[in-house]
């Protein structure tokens, strides 16, 4: 069976790769936000 590439698979493939990249933006900055909180509490 040929292997065949369709325009789905790729949009499937760049949604998952873009909602990560945002998930892993948020991440760090609620990481970076808490740590900024944390050191502006601590004086």
């Amino acid at each position: 069976m040929i292997e065949t590439y369709s325009p789905l698979e790729g949009l499937a493939a760049f949604a998952i790769a873009f909602v990560a990249g945002i998930l892993t933006v948020v991440l760090v900055k609620r990481h970076v936000d808490g740590a900024v909180e944390r050191a502006r509490s601590s004086g």
